[in-house]
């Protein structure tokens, strides 16, 4: 890259560039030439640690500061080029004695020598350049021990901050964990309650089939002239259950047929029934469909059934149904 690309980009240029402060054109360029160019990116980099060292001093203020915080803090790359500046600067002024005691440790190894060897101007010449070797071997060692302390410190820190950082996160899906489980429980608690107070009401409402059925007592027919029974049939029933009162109780079981008297026609027939007592007077009880009536008369002929298996009529129950 020619001396001219670089005419105008002086160490205050590239300041502002780290800072952002520099137009899109010129910022673009110092890009180009920080790939193009490996002795203007070193140059860039000496600026940057320059910027960066003055900011962990605290040696930056006003626009500086300001852009320096908004705009160079915002890579996590440059925040850990700060993090290790920080941590060397601490590491610095908590050990300063460290460079001077190794220096210290190099003139105490280096002896004090001997008149002999001070009036032999070789020798005198050869202990002085072994001693400052020394102090140089010794403050070099103490540079390094520094570095890598300093570099372990803020790879300390930093796995400090990641494990402070999942401890955080995972409480935090501990603690939902349990209230989503405190949610959820709430809600079977209150659904069951919400179940127990639905079969409640099941049990208190009355079955469908016994909202559509009309229960009827019927006596037996008598020779003497009686008012015929009349039972109002609605839309809405559906079934018919009719108690028959018995005048004596002959037979174990019992049977009953639905008959149209007009025309003699069987309409209905149940199985073989047992007698029951009911208001101290023996019943038998049949239950058929309301869809079978209309509005007319109708009988039903109670029969009694032997041990023997003999069918006897026994009387009729004579009802008028009408339907509306």
């Amino acid at each position: 890259m020619s001396s001219a690309d670089k005419q105008g980009l002086d160490d205050g240029v590239l300041t502002r560039y780290l800072l952002g402060s520099l137009p899109s054109e010129e910022s673009e360029r110092v890009d180009e030439l920080s790939i193009a160019d490996d002795e203007f990116a070193l140059r860039l980099d000496a600026v940057e640690n320059d910027l960066v060292d003055a900011y962990a001093r605290g040696d930056l203020s006003g626009d500086a500061l300001q852009q320096f915080q908004n705009f160079y803090l915002s890579s996590p790359r440059r925040r850990e080029k700060v993090d290790f500046a920080r941590a060397l600067l601490r590491f610095s002024e908590e050990s300063p004695s460290a460079v001077a005691g190794a220096t210290m440790q190099a003139a105490i190894a280096g002896g004090k020598p001997t008149d002999r060897a001070l009036q032999n101007p070789s020798l005198r010449s050869w202990f002085a350049i072994s001693r400052l070797d020394l102090k140089w071997g010794f403050a070099a060692t103490a540079a390094a021990f520094l570095f890598t302390s300093a570099y372990l410190f803020v790879a300390n820190d930093s796995l400090r901050k990641q494990a402070t950082e999942a401890r955080n996160q995972q409480a935090a899906w501990n603690q939902r964990a349990q209230d989503l489980e405190l949610q959820l429980k709430e809600q079977r608690t209150a659904n069951g309650g919400l179940q127990r107070e639905l079969e409640e009401l099941r049990s208190s409402l009355p079955r469908s089939q016994d909202l559509g059925t009309i229960a009827v007592l019927l006596a037996p027919q008598t020779r003497g002239v009686s008012q015929l029974r009349t039972i109002p049939i609605s839309p809405l029933t559906n079934r018919l259950q009719v108690t028959l009162r018995l005048e004596a109780e002959e037979f174990s079981r019992y049977k009953v047929a639905l008959k149209d008297p007009a025309t003699n026609r069987v309409l209905w027939r149940s199985e073989k029934l047992p007698a029951k007592l009911e208001d101290n007077s023996r019943t038998v009880s049949v239950t058929f469909s309301a869809k079978l009536l209309k509005t007319q008369n109708y009988i039903l002929e109670l029969s009694g059934v032997s041990d023997s298996g003999v069918v006897e009529l026994i009387s009729g129950y004579p009802f008028k149904a009408i339907v509306q």
